[in-house]
């Protein structure tokens, strides 16, 4: 390449995965370009007005505020902290009926909108898990349909495929055991900065029998833009971005290394410019690389990127004239009639009353979108869902607003490809939610962000390094 623009780091894409890292990397000393092809920063982590109401990218709830990914990063990098109130408990509302969702054993054997026989029925296989995990088997290749008892009735699978849609965006069939264990991972740290899994056997049995309500789940106050706006006032002066840009090739070079034929990337090609760059952060969608990089890449890894199936979801806000729900929490409705869907439902202005007019209340709706429903479908489906399970609601609405969105770019599924941080390629490196399999959504992605800044040893030799 002939080009002098010459960056330490080029960063594609300008979502919460790209932001986070062109942060940590400016903060670690790195000039850094970041290139967006959209005229804003932030994708699917960032909101806006709708007739006076602000309504996030899909309804949000950040997890592992504690102790986890995305705690780090904020305590290493953030010059500017958003704040962060309680999400309140889950609710399961199924036949008309609404209830605590069950946190332990305890609460499991009183959650009567399933049969206690099937309550029973579960709890053995819940203890068959734990036989798996004492054993050492892996449990990403056991799918949830094949533990999950055949005598169960309707209203318990429905249940369960809820679980399964919404935590992994895919069936009983295709969703991996291990997901549904994944809750916390029990570290000891030694002092010198690695952490030792001391008690991760414990730890996930007493995820599994005990649990308790969690308590690091939260809502950005005033939406989750906070977290954008937050990121944008703590980048340093060394990064740069470019918007209205598009990505057209990573630019690949072979050279000799000990004896050995490698590649490396050497830069970018936009619809504008020509860059250099000494390492690469991929932030889009894995499954486009191959079409992006102008080289032979090892089959394996083209099959893989390639069957990556991303999760599709439609989401609907509705602006009420007057506040109609009262939960200081979220709901999981749990569809029974097939002609309605699996919801998950957020009262957004509960948490801050400034994101709708005075007087008023934003609710926000997420739906999994089926692979054979069309939009229009997919929205009457939506609509009729939310109005007949909760009538009421209908009378008071003065907005609505839809939102067709790509909440996950890979779907934790045990029969389709997945991606990783560390690519075939010498300095390039994936971040997103198709490069790291832990937890979901924006957490996912600061696993991602931090197994990346790691790989290019930038956390050497310090201290409570998470991930």
């Amino acid at each position: 390449m002939n080009n002098t623009k010459q960056f330490d780091v080029i960063v594609v894409g300008a979502g919460i995965s790209g932001l986070l890292s062109a942060l940590a990397l400016s903060k670690e000393g790195k000039q850094v370009l970041i290139i967006e092809k959209e005229s804003f920063i932030g994708g699917v982590c960032r909101s806006y007005d709708v007739e006076g109401y602000i309504v996030d990218t899909g309804p949000h709830v950040i997890t592992r505020l504690d102790s986890g990914p995305l705690k780090y990063l904020m305590d290493r990098y953030f010059d500017v902290i958003p704040n962060f109130v309680p999400l309140g408990d889950y609710y399961v509302r199924m036949n008309g009926r609404i209830k605590s969702f069950p946190w332990s054993v305890k609460e499991w054997f009183l959650f009567d909108l399933i049969p206690m026989e099937d309550r029973t029925i579960l709890m053995k296989s819940v203890f068959d898990i734990v036989y798996m995990l004492g054993i050492g088997r892996d449990l990403s290749s056991v799918s949830l349909a094949e533990v999950a008892p055949k005598n169960i009735s309707n209203d318990t699978l429905f249940f369960l495929d809820y679980l399964s849609y919404f935590m992994v965006g895919t069936p009983l069939t295709e969703a991996p055991l291990s997901r549904f264990i994944d809750r916390k991972e029990y570290k000891q740290y030694d002092g010198n900065g690695e952490g030792s899994r001391i008690g991760s056997y414990a730890g996930r049995l007493y995820n599994l029998l005990i649990g308790g309500k969690p308590t690091d789940q939260m809502y950005p106050k005033g939406g989750i833009q906070k977290i954008i706006d937050s990121i944008k006032l703590s980048l340093p002066k060394n990064v740069k971005i470019n918007l209205n840009e598009r990505l057209m090739a990573i630019n690949v070079i072979k050279k000799r290394v000990n004896g050995q034929t490698i590649s490396e990337v050497e830069g970018v090609t936009t619809d504008k410019e020509e860059y250099d760059c000494d390492v690469l952060i991929y932030s889009g969608n894995a499954s486009e690389l191959p079409d992006l990089i102008k080289q032979d890449l090892p089959e394996e890894y083209v099959q893989n990127v390639k069957s990556i199936k991303k999760v599709d979801s439609l989401s609907v806000w509705l602006g009420l004239d007057e506040k109609v729900i009262d939960t200081y929490g979220t709901e999981m409705w749990v569809s029974t009639d097939h002609s309605k869907l699996h919801t998950w439902l957020i009262p957004t202005s509960n948490y801050n009353p400034y994101l709708a007019p005075k007087n008023r209340q934003l609710i926000g709706f997420a739906f999994i979108t089926p692979e054979n429903l069309n939009t229009n479908d997919m929205r009457y489906m939506a609509r009729e869902t939310i109005f007949t399970t909760c009538p009421e609601l209908e009378k008071h609405v003065e907005m609505i607003h839809h939102q067709e969105l790509v909440p996950e770019k890979a779907c934790w599924s045990i029969n389709s490809g997945f991606g990783d941080v560390e690519t075939p390629i010498n300095n390039l490196y994936c971040v997103g939610s198709d490069a790291e399999k832990r937890s979901m959504g924006l957490t996912r992605s600061s696993y991602s962000v931090i197994r990346m800044i790691k790989s290019l040893n930038l956390l050497n030799n310090r201290s409570n390094i998470y991930g």
